[in-house]
């Protein structure tokens, strides 16, 4: 097996990462994939990994993050590329589920018989910055939200990542949070550039402590484990 156990901060439903496909068209500055093949003199266009594909997947119940080092929904991808993952997962017959996480759900909508087909095995997940814009390529921070809401309207389990968190509107944000309805959030600030506006601190602690209320599982990045404890104080 040559997957790569999951390490650090991670949502820990997540085992494992698996990377059948890597490289992404979005173009988001603050993106630490891409620096990373830059920094080792890699490409980061689009590209699917055929070896990957006949990986033995591992059976353990966990999640397994499908594409940490891409985005399968994304514009590079052709149809036939994302086809072939997909129909990896449907022959797969233990007891994981993949996260799909994708900034393009929107794309991931015109592959819905499939992916109905996965429903079981799969969480789609996001990332939303911000209920504003931000910076990329990506589909508008809205649009996401509504590709989201379609898909836990249709029985999908879902997962929203809030990193890098760019200041926000806290009415808008829990509103989307509870029309999504997602499994789990993980909360984290930029960590390596300065592209985006953080939001001031007590915001995220009020975000903190809406996720509280509603019992939504989430985690904390490393650069916000220090508010762990203080939404408390606002319930």
């Amino acid at each position: 097996m040559v997957l790569n156990k999951a390490k650090g901060r991670m949502f820990k439903s997540v085992g494992w990462t698996w990377n059948p496909i890597t490289g992404c068209t979005h173009d988001c500055p603050y993106c630490w994939a891409r620096s990373l093949c830059e920094r080792y003199g890699r490409s980061f266009e689009p590209k699917l990994n055929v070896n990957k594909l006949l990986e033995k997947l591992p059976d353990d119940g966990t999640w397994i993050f499908l594409g940490s080092m891409g985005d399968l929904f994304c514009y590079g991808f052709d149809s036939h590329q994302i086809y072939e993952v997909l129909n990896v997962l449907e022959c797969y017959k233990g007891s994981n589920k993949f996260l799909l996480q994708t900034k393009n759900p929107v794309r991931a909508i015109n592959f819905i018989d499939q992916l109905t087909q996965l429903k079981d095995k799969i969480i789609i997940g996001t990332t939303i910055e911000t209920n504003r814009e931000t910076l990329g390529h990506a589909p508008k921070t809205i649009e996401r939200y509504a590709a989201m809401v379609f898909f836990d309207k249709l029985g999908f389990k879902t997962f929203l990542s809030l990193e890098p968190l760019a200041d926000f509107d806290i009415g808008d944000m829990t509103n989307w949070i509870l029309d999504i309805q997602p499994e789990a959030v993980e909360l984290g600030l930029e960590n390596y550039t300065k592209f985006l506006t953080p939001p001031p601190e007590m915001k995220i602690i009020d975000l903190i402590a809406f996720l509280e209320d509603c019992k939504i599982p989430f985690i904390l990045k490393d650069n916000l484990a220090s508010l762990a404890s203080k939404g408390e104080r606002i319930k």
